[in-house]
């Protein structure tokens, strides 16, 4: 399912910036690797967000998930890095541009990105709401997949209505990911 949700814009060579909507973080594991994998089949540098000081943590979650996190890491086609959340959301983007085009004359079709999952509440998403803004701007029209994972589970439906909303507002696309072990849906 996830290659069917990026394969177009991969054929246009443009960015894809979706945001996933899982309802707990046991969740997200399963579909980074999965993300991962199918980013390292069509020989994407991929790049995991994490929260700071969770960069260990993260990197054993994907393993158990199935991802080769080591064997990835050994060949440079995956970086785990804890992100710096002090900075504003210009000064955070600026880096990834000239890091992406360092990758891709290296010999990478396109960075796939995710990071740690926002949520559940209204004032995480308005937190990070300008940092994917930013994003989107900077890496609009550039080989960039990117993937947003939010926690909507234990949300009433009007406040998981309203919270798609604004997630929608900054990505190409939503889709609800099932319970861990299950494909996304479109």
């Amino acid at each position: 399912m996830l290659n069917d949700l990026v394969k177009p814009a991969l054929e246009r060579g443009d960015c894809e910036h979706m945001a996933a909507l899982l309802r707990s973080t046991e969740d997200l594991p399963p579909l980074l690797a999965s993300f991962y994998t199918l980013g390292a089949s069509r020989n994407g540098w991929l790049v995991h967000g994490s929260l700071p000081g969770e960069a260990q943590a993260d990197r054993r979650r994907l393993e158990e998930a199935g991802l080769d996190v080591d064997a990835l890491e050994a060949r440079g086609q995956l970086a785990v890095l804890e992100l710096d959340l002090t900075v504003s959301p210009d000064e955070w983007v600026k880096p990834w541009s000239s890091l992406l085009d360092e990758r891709l004359r290296s010999g990478f079709d396109a960075l796939w990105f995710a990071r740690f999952p926002i949520g559940p509440t209204a004032a995480d998403v308005s937190g990070v709401l300008p940092f994917e803004a930013e994003w989107m701007r900077c890496f609009r029209g550039r080989r960039v997949v990117t993937l947003c994972p939010y926690i909507v589970g234990g949300l009433s439906d009007e406040a998981r209505s309203e919270y798609g909303g604004h997630v929608g507002s900054v990505h190409d696309r939503m889709f609800d990911v099932p319970a861990a072990g299950s494909a996304p849906a479109a």
